[in-house]
């Protein structure tokens, strides 16, 4: 299953200044976007995907030089059946900072690549291979377990493309999002009532909590902005909920178990125990692009794509072309690679 996502929900939500899902369908205007950022003639695979492809040298010519798609890391090599070890990747540094490479040139006395189908080459495949490790840690006791629970819910998001060890898995809902898991229920309780103006709570030890985390009181979700100690700073009625009053001692739940996809991008799902959990970064600027056209997307979509929002008494408000081409094509351009 291939998962190419170029932003993460967070994202849109800080940009649009959104009071986080409030709308159910912000994950999927990010899935359009990115799927017309994969498609286009300069985009591609800006996560990394493992294949194995199979190539061959034209018949008439013998060459030490074999042309290939994007290839970030070799896993193995065989040329007509024989195992091939003594190669190297061309450009020496890769076409751009952690970035592919296009060519794989045997070395002295390595002979010639086969013809037909009969060089078979096992890696990563894509323009760009990048993480970023979250800090956090997690378990999946089974390849079949579809949740993914950590200690800090404010470093995980839907969206997120993450790594565990070798497998990559794809974030679909969590933080109170439409489909996501139930709050865990925290130790602490709240420290004296609060009405449905407050905008800060007290809690009995602020040490379990972290700014960014997602809370539930009651039926309400609650966003922490900071904390000083015990006391907890938050936007009210998060997640479309509604502020309300809570008594002394009310329980409190916090998002951190997450719904994932296993095994995305032709990785294989895997048991994983106490393992680094690392974030699959893409180029900053296709990033921005993807939280640009998905912001468009959802404003002509709020439209009932019409594009125009508001009336001639207020003003109005005109997205009349979501798929800015310009901007796909500037930001694509450094990616093109001579057989795009």
């Amino acid at each position: 299953m291939n998962r190419q996502i170029f932003c993460t929900v967070n994202q849109l939500i800080d940009d649009l200044d959104l009071r986080g899902f409030s709308e159910a369908n912000l994950l999927d205007r990010i899935k359009e976007a990115s799927d017309l950022i994969q498609r286009h003639p300069r985009g591609g695979d800006f996560i990394p995907v493992t294949a194995t492809k199979y190539f061959g040298a034209p018949v008439d010519l013998t060459s030490k030089c074999l042309s290939v798609p994007p290839l970030l890391a070799v896993t193995s090599i065989t040329n007509d059946g024989e195992a091939v070890t003594d190669y190297h990747l061309k450009p020496f540094n890769g076409l751009w900072e952690d970035g592919p490479y296009i060519e794989i040139e045997m070395d002295e006395g390595g002979g010639f690549w086969a013809d037909e189908d009969d060089v078979v080459i096992s890696g990563w495949w894509g323009k760009y291979e990048k993480t970023a490790d979250l800090g956090i840690t997690g378990s999946q006791a089974t390849t079949s377990e579809t949740t993914l629970e950590i200690d800090n819910g404010s470093l995980l998001c839907p969206g997120m493309v993450i790594k565990i060890e070798d497998e990559q898995e794809y974030v679909t809902a969590g933080n109170g999002s439409p489909g996501g898991a139930a709050a865990t229920a925290a130790t602490s309780k709240v420290n004296g009532a609060i009405d449905e103006l407050d905008t800060s709570i007290t809690v009995d030890n602020g040490a379990e909590f972290y700014a960014g985390e997602v809370l539930q009181i009651g039926v309400e979700d609650l966003k922490i902005i900071k904390k000083n100690t015990h006391v907890l700073f938050v936007e009210r009625g998060w997640n479309g909920t509604v502020p309300a009053d809570h008594a002394d001692d009310s329980a409190i739940g916090v998002y951190r178990t997450f719904t994932v996809e296993r095994g995305v991008n032709g990785t294989t799902a895997a048991a994983h125990s106490s393992k680094a959990i690392y974030q699959m970064v893409v180029p900053a600027t296709v990033n921005y692009l993807c939280q640009k056209l998905a912001g468009l997307l959802r404003a002509k979509v709020l439209t009932s794509f019409t594009g125009v929002s508001g009336n001639n008494e207020a003003g109005q408000s005109r997205y009349g072309y979501e798929f800015d081409q310009r901007s796909i094509d500037d930001v694509l351009r450094p990616f093109t690679i001579w057989s795009d």
